[in-house]
């Protein structure tokens, strides 16, 4: 099977380490696997691979440039025509609506995509639904199917009419557990001791990129109000991630006069080591697919602070697995850490559940299965002309397609 994915200049991030275990498990099953990616570290991280071939040569902007997506679309339509994959499995907005273009112009039989968020939700304005909305409903029309992360993204998916009902299937995001199991408390002393914080500081952290949807100026705002109900206990929070938000975060730390209890750490390699020295997770984001950072904080068993956007409510029950809060609620935010920080058997309970829960649904082992079946059945529906070749147009007369649009 000769596969494309597809990430265009998408920064790396949880979604993206998902994708590189993914091509790692094409890989193993004797699949030819090509990426499209122009993101530096991205490529850095696909050349450890071996057997995975990258092309880099195709710009595609993470967000809408006419003119460069125009461009785009017409490289990456040659590109396809030439190279006649069996599989195009697209990833993230832009891409996403290009890869699956050029695919279903190029007669690719099976054209994927996975929702991993969709570019429309509540906090939308009127113009990005008026914009987005039709264009993610088309491309969902132009493909096989479109993948959404969790029920929620679903859900969401068919309430702003993203995509048609019969086409979205449900696999929902899983992680690697093990090395954030593995990863003890001996890991979480030494990061505290090279950050210099001593053990009786509450360490409150989050991972994740600094952009809008994450909200991380709830977790500062909520800065105030927990040196009021923390009383003398020393804390300091942790913001481990980058991006267009960081300056402004900053900013608004200064202006909190919170500069003494806010780190901000920049991109991370070692978040299992991380998580294993917080104290208290907090996510505060507005919306998700699902969250990888959350995933990834309930496997450290840490107790969790989370928003309770319907995606994190299918993987944090309240007071079951974490504590769920309002968005953009800086002061219950702050209950809800304090809650943590004075009810030792609250925090245990919560923690543990929140570990057994990944183990027992949300492992990566489970989602690959899953998308690796999804596979395995498109190619038995389109199998009768999977092997035609060479590829042709859709409408090219020579050739009767049955992809249904």
């Amino acid at each position: 099977m000769k596969v494309l994915q597809i990430v265009g200049d998408s920064k790396i991030g949880g979604a993206t380490y998902l994708i590189l275990k993914w091509c790692e498990f094409l890989i193993e099953r004797g699949c030819e696997v090509h990426v499209l990616s122009t993101d530096r570290e991205t490529i850095a991280e696909l050349n450890k691979i071996p057997g995975v071939t990258v092309i880099d040569s195709i710009y595609i902007p993470r967000d809408i440039a006419p003119a460069a997506d125009l461009r785009a679309l017409a490289r990456l339509s040659r590109f396809m025509s030439e190279q006649r994959y069996e599989v195009v499995h697209t990833h993230t907005s832009t891409p996403g609506f290009i890869g699956r273009a050029a695919a279903f112009l190029t007669g690719t039989p099976i054209r994927l995509h996975s929702a991993h968020g969709w570019p429309v939700s509540e906090f939308s304005s009127f113009a990005e639904r008026l914009l987005y909305a039709p264009l993610e409903n088309l491309a969902a029309r132009m493909s096989s199917r479109v993948i959404c992360v969790s029920h929620a993204a679903r859900n969401q998916g068919c309430r702003f009419k993203l995509a048609p009902a019969n086409k979205i299937v449900v696999v929902s995001n899983g992680i690697d557990p093990s090395p954030f199991i593995t990863s003890g408390s001996a890991s979480g002393e030494k990061l505290r001791g090279e950050l210099g914080l001593p053990p009786e500081c509450l360490l409150i952290g989050s991972t994740g990129r600094l952009a809008p949807q994450k909200a991380a100026e709830t977790l500062i705002r909520s800065i105030p109000h927990l040196r009021t109900l923390l009383m003398d206990k020393p804390f300091v929070v942790l913001l481990a991630g980058d991006g267009p938000e960081r300056a402004d975060l900053e900013s608004l730390s200064a202006s909190l006069g919170a500069d003494d209890c806010v780190r901000f750490l920049g991109f991370r390699r070692d978040v299992p080591e991380l998580l294993s020295a917080l104290d208290i997770f907090v996510t505060t984001s507005l919306w998700e697919g699902l969250s990888i950072s959350l995933l990834e904080a309930m496997a450290a068993a840490r107790p969790i602070v989370a928003t309770e956007i319907e995606p994190n409510a299918e993987l944090i029950e309240h007071k079951v697995t974490g504590l769920l809060v309002p968005v953009r609620s800086p002061e219950d935010t702050a209950r809800a850490i304090a809650r943590f920080a004075f009810d030792s058997e609250l925090t245990r309970r919560c923690a543990g559940a929140a570990r057994r829960r990944v183990l027992e649904q949300f492992t990566a082992e489970r989602m690959f299965r899953e998308q690796w079946n999804l596979y395995e059945e498109l190619r038995r529906e389109v199998g009768s002309y999977v092997q035609r070749s060479p590829f042709r147009l859709p409408f090219s007369r020579s050739r009767k397609l049955k992809f249904e649009v």
